[in-house]
């Protein structure tokens, strides 16, 4: 009985053994949380499986094992699916010299390194760190150049139908913008990687003309945001027309917008952009660009709906739709993907949208126009890696209480448990007076 007894037990330690020895070479694990808040976005995971370098965290912190340990917890969940990430822990404290040499006034502070580039970041958590990743993972090949010289909506600009707040954002993303008056330079910088043509309000002469379409013919990428003046070599260029007028959306109305003529703008299903929205793009005063020759690939970007029309009389008093105007109902296009392969193998891109005053200072807030123009940026530089994770709490992490719920909380606690123990404190007394 005895032997029995300890080969049993041997048999048990040999499993256990067995099974520790298994789930360190394939270890899993199951998220049961409602929010998923253990797992990681899947815009994190995409971004994590197309890094080909080790990528080196240094996090610089006190010696503080509950600190340490928040952050080996996330960044264990990054190595899972990029096992070439490193992590080194550093007291500040302690190497006084280290710090003072990489400029280290705060903690905790994470410097990555990727590829040769460097990022810092203060705050850890999974948004500011993925988003630091994908722009060390960004392909630098040029600036962002806005063309000026005819009233364009600049990139840099602070009046309200300027585009600087986009700008910004853009340099926030590691792109690098300029200027660009084509009338002192007389041609188009090699390290320009995209030319962005938004607004004229007065004529590009022949020559500019000359100079952006040799731009593109060397296989340069251009986004056209097509308001102002309509340069028609350009449109001819591409194979597009604009239809007359501007668009007038009756859903508009529904959304609270005041004017009728703001489109609303909702992604088109298996788009290049390889995007999805989760609020329509407000478009004012837009542009309906049409697909006539078939010179480049051409595809819908985003449309509205069938309550929709190219209005071509005014917009005071009532309004409707005129066919014999040439008004065509929706729904219309707003923006079109533009593609083409080059005799070098290589595919050009190009994107033109009939309105540039969704990515303006006093536009961009609306709806999704900011993931929008962010989107058409990313897809135009091949950078698609540049993503934007909102900013995650977990719903069963919050409480929320109408406030009758909260008063009768708080009169429990207040009175009701106090009376409870009052009461108890009493009968006790009286049953030993009475024993």
């Amino acid at each position: 009985m005895k032997l029995r007894h300890r080969l049993l037990q041997l048999l048990l330690l040999l499993c256990l053994g067995l099974m520790l020895y298994v789930a360190s070479i394939f270890p899993l694990q199951w998220d049961w949380s409602r929010e998923g808040r253990n797992r990681l976005h899947p815009q994190t995971l995409a971004l994590l499986q197309q890094l080909q370098a080790p990528l080196k965290v240094t996090a610089f912190v006190a010696d503080y094992p509950l600190q340490r340990a928040a952050i080996t917890t996330l960044l264990d969940k990054y190595r899972q699916h990029h096992p070439r990430l490193m992590l080194k822990f550093i007291d500040p404290s302690q190497q006084p010299e280290l710090a003072r040499s990489l400029d280290i006034q705060h903690t905790p502070l994470l410097l990555l390194e990727y590829n040769g580039r460097q990022e810092r970041i203060n705050t850890v958590n999974e948004q500011v760190l993925t988003e630091a990743i994908a722009r060390l993972s960004l392909k630098v090949q040029g600036w962002i150049a806005g063309i000026q010289g005819h009233g364009e909506a600049s990139l840099t600009g602070k009046r309200n139908f300027d585009l600087g707040r986009f700008g910004q954002l853009l340099e926030e993303k590691s792109y690098k913008l300029i200027d660009l008056d084509l009338s002192s330079t007389g041609q188009i910088p090699q390290n320009v990687q995209l030319l962005v043509l938004a607004a004229p309000a007065t004529a590009l002469t022949d020559n500019e003309l000359a100079i952006i379409i040799n731009y593109l013919e060397q296989g340069g990428a251009l986004l056209w945001l097509a308001d102002g003046k309509i340069p028609a070599p350009l449109a001819d260029y591409f194979g597009i027309v604009f239809l007359p007028g501007i668009i007038v959306d009756a859903t508009a109305a529904d959304l609270g917008m005041d004017s009728p003529a703001i489109a609303i703008g909702k992604m088109v299903p298996n788009t290049p952009l390889e995007k999805t929205l989760a609020a329509p793009v407000f478009l004012p005063h837009a542009r309906v660009p049409e697909i006539m020759a078939d010179k480049w690939r051409a595809a819908p970007l985003l449309q509205t709906g069938s309550r929709s029309w190219n209005e071509t009389g005014g917009l005071q008093g009532s309004i409707a739709r005129d066919p014999r105007a040439g008004e065509q109902q929706g729904p219309l296009n707003l923006a079109l993907g533009l593609q083409r392969s080059r005799t070098d193998g290589k595919e050009q891109k190009a994107i033109v949208v009939g309105d540039s005053d969704f990515l303006s200072n006093s536009f961009l807030g609306n709806g999704a126009n900011r993931d929008f123009g962010l989107a058409l940026i990313h897809w135009l530089t091949g950078n698609r890696q540049l993503i934007d994770i909102p900013e995650f709490t977990p719903a069963d992490q919050q409480l929320r209480w109408r406030p009758a719920t909260t008063a009768w909380i708080a009169a429990i606690f207040l009175f009701g448990i106090p009376m409870l123990l009052t009461a108890t404190g009493l009968f006790i007394g009286w049953r030993r007076k009475k024993a």
